[in-house]
């Protein structure tokens, strides 16, 4: 079995990778976008790492062509939701053009692969408490750009199993969180904060924006693990979310890793902290995977920011 992990140096890539080789894939070429980017990943034999640019579409047909993956995970891409406001127009073109790229790629070599598409719950939009877990069937409503490319990516990925037979996954992953995360996102940035604040690099006030927002955390442990089981297991012709079923709010996953440390530490909410638009809560119904691949997610919320903050704790100055 040879897997191809696109965006294999990013925070998922890098632990499916390991994942993948842990469980005896022969192997896993991993693609990264800069030299620098093979740091962090798994040194074992069967990693083989290419330097490649989703966007430089004759470098992935190539890739394909000389590596003939069995399976393709598909993770390069630009993931954060906050600085899609800032540039829109790059979180367009990796996302939905680098996809695309991919696929067409893979339909011209002929090379017969299964594929997983990385999407996000985000692109459900905005839902009331009433409408929560949100289900498959649920309308898309995008309210980001980083929402509106993910919504393209499904439904590219849609088109392409539909007109031309490929076997494509589709996740909407919620939010994800666990040791090695970049701080762009919730949970690592609070995290980092605090373990700056013990090591006294920092004063013993921690920067904050909207704690109100709620959010369905799964383990990037657990995570990969779903996508492993995906796209061996899964259904092409319909999405599947990626969740652990029980959603936080910011304000309490700030509590529990304050509760975490023995510094008092003052909490401060600042407005350029806050995003142009906030989802009030995103919660996922994870019945479709379970059921189909008999995954559940198995670290606690607890384990996830405990094993974040040793993270940054163990980083030190380089954090």
């Amino acid at each position: 079995m040879i897997a191809l992990v696109t965006g294999a140096s990013g925070f998922v890539g890098r632990h499916l990778c390991q994942r993948l080789l842990e469980e005896g894939v022969s192997q896993v070429v991993g693609m990264v976008y800069r030299a620098k980017d093979r740091e962090g990943l798994p040194r074992d034999p069967r990693l083989k790492v290419v330097l490649a640019d989703v966007l430089d579409a004759q470098a992935i047909e190539e890739l394909i062509r000389s590596s003939r993956p069995q399976e393709i995970y598909h993770l390069a891409a630009q993931s954060s939701a906050a600085l899609s406001w800032e540039d829109p127009r790059r979180t367009y073109e990796i996302n939905i053009f680098g996809q695309l790229n991919l696929l067409g790629s893979l339909l011209k070599s002929q090379v017969e692969a299964s594929v997983l598409i990385t999407g996000s719950g985000e692109v459900y939009g905005k839902v009331s408490p009433e409408q929560v877990p949100i289900t498959e069937d649920y309308p898309l409503r995008p309210d980001s750009p980083y929402a509106v490319s993910k919504a393209a990516q499904d439904l590219l990925g849609y088109q392409y199993y539909s007109a031309y037979k490929m076997r494509i996954l589709r996740t909407r992953s919620f939010n994800h969180t666990g040791p090695g995360q970049s701080p762009a996102f919730v949970c690592s940035d609070l995290a980092r904060q605090i373990a700056q604040i013990e090591a006294e690099r920092h004063r013993p006030v921690i920067q904050v924006g909207n704690l109100e927002p709620k959010r369905d955390f799964t383990d990037v442990r657990d995570v990969v693990r779903a996508y492993i089981e995906l796209i061996r297991k899964g259904r092409p012709e319909q999405p599947y979310n990626v969740c652990s079923g029980r959603a936080y709010a910011i304000g309490e996953i700030l509590e529990m890793l304050l509760a975490m440390s023995e510094k008092r530490i003052e909490v401060e909410v600042t407005q350029d902290r806050f995003r142009p638009s906030d989802l009030p809560i995103l919660l996922g119904d994870n019945r479709r995977i379970r059921e189909d691949t008999g995954w559940s997610p198995a670290i606690s919320i607890e384990k996830s920011l405990r094993d974040l903050l040793d993270y940054w704790r163990a980083k030190g100055s380089d954090s």
